[in-house]
């Protein structure tokens, strides 16, 4: 610790003063048990809960008990606790508590889910054990698939376990669980999230705003009625075209296109294969246009036309997606958009009509065309919105307990529109009293070339999900470390150091490095014969150009 960091204004609260200037670090000594892992299966007790399991792992290998079976390596030993809560007659809130066994940090980490969840996230939560955090996670009460809603349809309390119940009571059953296997509870708490899981870590910091010290929401889906009606616009306007399924051979036309008139204009390198700031990018899509029929080098009318709804979005709904990130097969539009050979089939069309089929119209027969998009989110908006949504703006409960929150998100994300994340920065802001006041205790990092979460041709290692850069334990280059030192001692991020890996494999090396700058700023590349894959090449600066952005959009996107 230097000189000038001091512990933030929640030290007084949890930390005794012989210890206030203890470095972060993630090897605190643990605190004495007072009951063993096996005995809490019998001894912990709590109103509508049922412990399942309470056993020592081994340090080493963890087998899952999913189907098909996952090996996670690595781990130290462990008491993991599994069992589940009833809050209500038609609630089965699944959860898991993993607790060091020795070098235990004395704060707890939990874990949020992706999708509609169904599932423990048992790779989410590795990587934080494996620093010393004890973790928990859920499986939001149910087991699905992660694109399968249909659980939800006739079981309203199902929907509100999903929703933000599944959330409180696995905070509360698992700090309980921790207090008793240790000697006292944990001494900050923190919560870590990205997509549905980002829409749960906002969720956390609105409606408990002081359940956790701090907080990392990746690429939140908080916005979830407009997002999922978005999906439906997408859908349909790919529907729509004459000339068939966009294929590979047009995204790539696009993106190609994009990238030769935009990278290196908007503060990156020539050479990237993806733009540093896509808000900077004002694309033609039109000059791509033919008279007729596809060739090699245009699109026909109908594929213009539903590229620009894609890239648009439904107006004063939803931000649209792009340009910029299109061709990618395994992150980007032919994932999340196009499908395989049909729209529906894709992530967001697979999201989008489970969605509207079990959670806003069950049993009722519904599909992608029984009514307009506006009467789709008006409904979704009476029949979900206050169970789903985590858009309120106003943060200052959480502000007020100390709270720090950090977000980021992929500029070439396709599942989630990153100018969602903008617009929600922007209407805390003006909620907050500006930009000042606020910075104090949230943080926006827009990602360059980062897919949804991760993945994408940018750098997208930075301790978000497991992706860790060269450093885990470095506050400079790991989001996760970069919370704690800022809730600890009251620095804030000025930049966070992302990690491209060769093919996206830490085993075969560091090919470049970025600096992630709090929005509204942007790296820069500073040029003068400068290292072009090291971050110090790199400035973070107040690009002066419109940040409202929306890619063309006249219409800011509705969050209310």
């Amino acid at each position: 610790m230097t000189e000038t960091e001091r512990p933030g204004r929640r030290a007084s609260r949890y930390l005794p003063a012989a210890i206030v200037g203890t470095v972060i670090g993630f090897a605190a000594s643990p605190a004495s048990a007072t009951t063993s892992c096996s005995q809490l299966a019998s001894s912990f007790h709590r109103p509508n809960t049922t412990i399942t399991t309470a056993q020592s792992v081994p340090a080493g290998t963890f087998v899952t008990p999913t189907t098909p079976p996952q090996s996670i390596t690595g781990l130290p030993d462990f008491c993991r606790v599994a069992g589940f809560t009833t809050p209500t007659s038609d609630s089965h809130i699944g959860f898991e508590v993993w607790i060091p066994e020795t070098g235990w940090n004395s704060k707890y980490l939990q874990v949020g889910c992706g999708g509609f969840c169904g599932a423990i996230s048992y790779q989410q939560m590795a990587d934080p054990l494996q620093r010393g955090y004890a973790v928990a996670a859920t499986d939001d009460g149910h087991q699905a698939s992660v694109v399968d809603a249909s659980w939800a349809a006739g079981h309203p309390e199902k929907l509100i376990d999903f929703g933000y119940r599944a959330l409180k009571e696995t905070t509360d059953v698992s700090k309980a669980i921790i207090k008793a296997f240790k000697s006292a509870g944990a001494r900050r708490s923190y919560f870590m999230g990205c997509s549905d899981g980002g829409r749960e870590a906002l969720m956390e910091a609105q409606r408990f705003p002081r359940d956790f010290d701090g907080i990392v929401a990746g690429a939140p889906a908080n916005n979830w009625t407009n997002l999922f009606t978005g999906f439906l616009w997408n859908e349909r306007a790919l529907s729509a075209t004459k000339a068939g399924d966009l294929s590979q051979a047009d995204v790539d036309l696009v993106s190609n296109a994009v990238l030769a008139q935009c990278a290196g204009r908007d503060g990156g390198l020539s050479t990237d294969k993806f733009l540093n700031n896509p808000l900077a990018c004002k694309f033609k899509l039109e000059k791509l246009s033919c008279r007729a029929t596809n060739s090699a080098t245009c699109l026909a009318p109908d594929k213009i036309e539903a590229i620009q709804k894609i890239f648009s979005g439904p107006p004063r709904i939803f931000p649209g997606y792009g340009p910029g990130g299109e061709a990618n097969v395994a992150v980007n539009w032919p994932l999340w958009i196009l499908g395989p050979g049909n729209p529906a089939l894709s992530l967001q069309g697979l999201f989008g009509n489970s969605y509207f089929q079990n959670m806003v119209f069950p049993n009722s027969g519904w599909n992608p065309n029984t009514f307009s998009i506006e009467e789709n989110l008006r409904q979704a908006r009476i029949r979900t919105g206050a169970i789903l949504n985590s858009v309120d703006p106003n943060l200052q409960p959480f502000a007020q307990s100390g709270g720090k929150l950090i977000q980021y998100t992929g500029w070439a994300d396709t599942a989630i529109s990153p100018q969602s994340d903008i617009d929600y920065f922007k209407a805390v802001n003006e909620a907050m009293g500006g930009p000042r006041r606020t910075s104090e205790f949230y943080r926006l990092f827009m990602v360059p070339g980062m897919a949804h979460c991760g993945g994408g041709p940018g750098a997208n290692a930075f301790g978000q999900g497991g992706a860790t850069g060269p450093n885990p334990s470095d506050p400079e280059s790991d989001i996760l470390s970069a919370l704690d030192r800022w809730v600890e001692f009251g620095r804030a991020p000025e930049k966070i150091i992302a990690t491209k890996y060769r093919n996206d494999d830490r085993t075969q090396g560091v090919a470049f490095q970025r600096p992630l700058c709090p929005f509204p700023k942007m790296a820069k590349y500073e040029g003068r014969g400068a290292s072009t894959t090291d971050a110090s090449s790199f400035e973070c600066s107040r690009d002066e150009g419109d940040h409202d952005g929306h890619h063309g959009r006249d219409e800011r996107a509705d969050n209310r």
